[in-house]
Parts: structure tokens; C-alpha cells; sequence
């Protein structure tokens, strides 16, 4: 490992050990209230933002803010490259601050804060400014992020998720593949569960997905359409109302693969640890959604794909 990579990585190994873990996660999932499953996890580094008394969105908002922080702290310890690759990764949390934008302003509620996303923010300080959709629309395409290929707020929406894709398989190289089947599931949800094939010039621009995939009109057909990369994502499922089953599937390969990055210690070791720090944070939020709806045996099946 070059020696400007083994602080941060030692850090991240060093965040790993305050995550939530599997065990304690399905302990928490089996409480039958949210508070209960709150004060389940205060031992961990969720408890700083995940507070007795919450409701379930303050609750999962705290879990996400978690997951931002380590992501802010482990750039400031990574040389140049590495802090660029955790930007990439971050871009998910700028998409929920534009996402939320353009709901304010299509009038569906109030904004809520904003992830603070400090150095690892991409456009948003600019974006921020923006009091149309026009304006984001073309704020973004003059940044690092891009064209979206769309200027209404759906195609905003879904333009951006194709260009975090697209991102991350370009600047993470350890997380290609998870990248491109993460867009095959985007395609799948888009095309087979939503029945909109309106983004189809979106779509086709993901990592391993391409111009044939956009006919496809069952899950098997996208699957044999998609380059191995990206289809490994729907692998195990035949129907798009099992499609929850294969994001469960997505995260279950990303934490084994990034064990074994981890294992490794060079510097894959920093992204792989930003994969299990996120497969903790989704699982962890799950659970508090599992209790909050009573908690019990026949829910645990929701936690990962492996119950």
C-alpha cells in the first residue's frame, strides 16, 4: 500500500468497528416498537444521531446522516484520488438534497434540511441556489455531473441516478460491478415495475445495460440483454415484484465481496469499507422500518436476502 493510503484505510477499519452488524440488526428488527429498537442500537455510531423519542423518518434521516459523516471524516484522511472516489459515492446524498429540491418546488411539502455534505459536495452549493427546475437543470449541466439528458423533474431525477452510476463505475474501479448491477436494477424498476419506458434514452447510457435491454419486457429478457456486469443484479428472480428480493441479493454480494476487499489491506480496502459501512446503514434502517411495523419473525425475512 503507498504510504499516503495507509491512514485512511486505517481509519476506515477503524469505523467498521462501531457499525451495527447483522446480529445486533435483526435483535433490533425483532423489537416490537421503534423505541425499543432504538434504544437497541444507541451502543453504536448511530446512536450520536438516532435518538430515544424519534419518529421512524427522523430515525432513518439519522441513520443516513451517520453514514454521510464517515463518508466527510474518511475523505479528509484519504490522499487526492481516494477523496475523489468518496465524492463520487457521496453523490447519492446530493441527489436526495435535489431530489428534495425539486419536490419543494413542484409544491408536494416543505424542503427539509439539506445533507450537509461540506467537501464531498459536487454542485450543490450551487444547485442550492437554483429557485427553478430550469435553473437546477442547467446548473448541473455545467458541472462535474453533467447533463442529465432531461430538464422536467422526473428526468432530473432519474438522469441523475444514471450519472451516479455511471460515476462511480468510472471513479471507484473496486465498485464497478456493483455499480452497473445497481443500474440494471434501476433499468428493471423503471422499464418492468413502473412500466415507463419514457427514460429510455436515459437508461441506455448505464454501464453494461445498452440500446437492446430497453425492449426487453420481463426480467429474463432485460437479464440476457445486459452485459454479465450488470446482470448479475437480477439473477434469482423471474417476476418484477421480486425485485425487492434482488436489491436484498445487490447489498448481500456487495458486503461479501467487500469482506474480501477488506481482507486485502491496500488501498481497495477505503472503498470497501464505504460498502459496508452503507450496507450497515441500509440494514440498520431496515430494521428500525421492521420494528416500527411491530417488529416479529415472519419480518425478518425484509432484513437481507439471507433470512
Amino acid at each position: 500500500m503507498k504510504p499516503e493510503w495507509v491512514a485512511g484505510v486505517t481509519r476506515a477499519r477503524l469505523m467498521l468497528s462501531r457499525v451495527l452488524g447483522p446480529d445486533q440488526a435483526r435483535m433490533a428488527a425483532g423489537c416490537p416498537t421503534l423505541a425499543q429498537a432504538v434504544s437497541a442500537i444507541t451502543g453504536s455510531a448511530y446512536g450520536e444521531r438516532v435518538r430515544a423519542g424519534t419518529d421512524l423518518d427522523r430515525a432513518r434521516r439519522g441513520v443516513a446522516e451517520t453514514l454521510l459523516w464517515h463518508l466527510r471524516v474518511l475523505a479528509g484522511w484519504l490522499p487526492s484520488a481516494g477523496a475523489g472516489a468518496m465524492r463520487a459515492l457521496a453523490g447519492w446524498f446530493e441527489i436526495q438534497n435535489i431530489d428534495a429540491r425539486l419536490a419543494a418546488l413542484a409544491g408536494n411539502g416543505p424542503e427539509p434540511v439539506p445533507f450537509v455534505l461540506g467537501s464531498l459536495a459536487t454542485a450543490w452549493p450551487r444547485v442550492e441556489q437554483a429557485r427553478t427546475t430550469d435553473a437546477i437543470a442547467d446548473t448541473l449541466a455545467a458541472s462535474a455531473w453533467g447533463d442529465p439528458g432531461g430538464r422536467t423533474p422526473a428526468e432530473l431525477s432519474r438522469g441523475l441516478r444514471v450519472l451516479w452510476v455511471r460515476r462511480v463505475h468510472a471513479a471507484v474501479p473496486e465498485a464497478a460491478a456493483w455499480a452497473a448491477g445497481a443500474g440494471a436494477l434501476l433499468v428493471a424498476r423503471e422499464i418492468l415495475l413502473a412500466g415507463d419506458r419514457a427514460g429510455r434514452d436515459q437508461l441506455r447510457r448505464l454501464p453494461g445495460v445498452g440500446e437492446q435491454a430497453m425492449s426487453g419486457g420481463s426480467i429474463g429478457e432485460l437479464r440476457a440483454a445486459m452485459h454479465p456486469q450488470a446482470a448479475w443484479a437480477l439473477a434469482g428472480i423471474e417476476a418484477p415484484h421480486e425485485l425487492w428480493r434482488a436489491e436484498l441479493g445487490w447489498w448481500d454480494r456487495v458486503t461479501e465481496e467487500a469482506t474480501a476487499l477488506l481482507a486485502r489491506f491496500d488501498q481497495a480496502a477505503a472503498p470497501a469499507a464505504v460498502a459496508l459501512l452503507g450496507a450497515d446503514a441500509q440494514r440498520t434502517a431496515r430494521a428500525l422500518e421492521i420494528a416500527a411495523a411491530g417488529g416479529g419473525p415472519e419480518l425478518l425475512g425484509l432484513l437481507d436476502a439471507s433470512s
